[in-house]
Parts: structure tokens; sequence; C-alpha cells
């Protein structure tokens, strides 16, 4: 178990990123992504990662480091946090990011199920449609009736989601829910940045329109020409779909950026919520009070 770690949660736009550089400078620190997005090697712009030279003078980790199509999941992240702290015992690990099930993945008792492709997911959803909740109910009863027992056969959502974990995994949602992660540090300073709606809105409408730019699109038009995959993770990113359409000509420009700001205020809101209810152990505080706070407990 290693001795301390630094946590920076919120939403996305909230300063996260900021406050991390700052750290980084004033302790023995390195920083390591907590962003599903921001892990892969394509779309750096629209995911808003940080640029090379910031990843460099801040001594940033996992960005960028899963090869598309390749697919990183929390037990995969964890492997790979664990590597970076065995090599750097004497810094402190910033983990920064809004992937808020990353972030609860380092305080344990999180189950590592893997990312389900989207099209197990929806051959079920077309199942249900089909043949009805009470056939795949049925047939989660045959696979996994420990799990089944616990769960409504009305209950579309879970049938679905245990389903597609055993015909992607092999394995049932009762053995996914056997395995938890360990802790990995014995002390965490673990922090999520908050502002007021207004404020963090305006944030959002001013990153939205910085990050609609022809560098952005042409990455989106550039990763569009070589895309034989219809269904990664990274396909869900805030804005792709949209951009996407921009550069179909489905959609104009106004149209496209109001609704790349609307996508990622409500994308922002689900992961307040995400924080105000999951979160373990973590202290809410605005941005201005985050670094001070941090200094004072470290």
């Amino acid at each position: 178990m290693f001795p301390l770690a630094i946590l920076i949660g919120g939403p996305t736009a909230s300063g996260k990123s900021d406050l991390a550089f700052k750290l980084q400078k004033k302790i023995p620190s390195l920083i390591i992504n907590a962003d599903s997005m921001q892990v892969y090697d394509k779309l750096h712009k629209l995911t808003n990662s940080p640029s090379n030279e910031e990843i460099k003078d801040f001594d940033c980790n996992l960005y960028n480091f899963i090869k598309y199509p390749l697919l990183c999941d929390l037990g995969v992240w964890l492997r790979e946090v664990r590597m970076i702290l065995k090599k750097n015992s004497k810094k402190v690990p910033i983990f920064v990011g809004g992937t808020g099930l990353y972030l609860d993945g380092l305080n344990g008792q999180i189950s590592p199920i893997p990312y389900i492709p989207t099209e197990i997911v929806e051959s079920l959803e077309k199942k249900q449609k089909s043949k009805g909740n009470v056939h795949l109910y049925n047939e989660l009863m045959s696979c996994d009736p420990n799990y089944a027992e616990k769960i409504s056969k009305n209950d579309t959502q879970r049938i679905i989601r245990s389903l597609s974990v055993k015909l992607f995994t092999g394995k049932t949602f009762t053995y996914w829910h056997s395995i938890k992660t360990d802790k990995i540090f014995k002390k965490l300073i673990y922090i999520v940045v908050c502002h007021e709606r207004n404020e963090l809105y305006q944030r959002i409408n001013t990153r939205c329109s910085k990050t609609f730019n022809p560098e952005c699109i042409n990455e989106i038009e550039s990763f569009l020409k070589n895309d034989t995959v219809t269904n990664h993770p990274i396909h869900k990113a805030i804005g792709f779909q949209i951009f996407k359409n921009n550069i179909k000509g489905i959609v104009d420009n106004e149209f496209a950026l109001e609704k790349f700001k609307t996508e990622t205020r409500k994308y922002a809101k689900r992961q307040i919520t995400w924080f105000k209810n999951r979160s373990i152990g973590a202290n809410f505080l605005p941005y201005d009070k985050v670094e001070e706070f941090i200094l004072k407990n470290f």
C-alpha cells in the first residue's frame, strides 16, 4: 500500500487540470490522468487533453496511452497506475479527472467490470422488444440465478446489463460483484471542485467555444477518414456525433456549437450527480479554496 495520493475530481470545465498543474510545481509530485476519454491516443483536441508541452512540463501520466481501437476500463487503468507508482515511489501522485469510477477505484470496493461493446447491448435490447422481459429474465435465471433473484423481472435495464456482461466476459454479474478493487493508499486527500451553477455553465460555454475551431474539426475529420470501428467508447466523447454531422453538412456551425454546449452542460450535471452520490470521503470545495486546503493537509 502506498502512503498518500491527492485526488482532484469534479465536472468538466471546473479547472481540475489547472489546479493539478499549480500543485505539481509546489510539491514533489506527478500527475496521473483519471479521465476515461483522455486515455486514448485520438481526438486530443475534442477531449481537451493537455498539450504535449504540458504533459512534459508537469510530469503527466496516462494521457493518450491506449492505442485506438484498443479499450481501456477500470482494471486496465488500475494496473497502469500501480506500475507508475512503483517507478515513482518518492513522488506524491495527483490524480485528476472527471471519471468518478476511476477515482473511486483507488478507494477500493469497486467491481472492475470491463467495458461492454454497444452491439451486445443493442442485440439484447432488440431481443427484449421482440420477446419481452420474461424471456430475458428466464435467460438470466438460467445463467445467474443469484443475481436474478435480487431483481424484478420487470427491471429491463438491470436484466440487459447483467446478460450483456455474461455474454461478453463469460462470467456472471454475481462473479464480478464478488471481486472488488483493493485500497491502494493509506491516506487520500480527495477534492471535488465546485462552482455555482451559472458560473460553471459559463465556463463550459467558454470552453466549448474555444474547442470548436478548425484544428478540432480537422482532427475529427481525419479520424473519421481512417475509422473502421463503430462502437468504441471514444465515439461517445461529448461533441463527437454533432461535429460528425457538421462535417457531413447535416447541421451548420451555429447549431453544432449550441448543441455541443448543451450536451456538455448535461454531461456536467451527470458528473455532479455521480460525485454527490458515489464519491467516498470527498471534500467538496470551491475552486479558490482547493489549493490552500491541499497544501494545508498535505
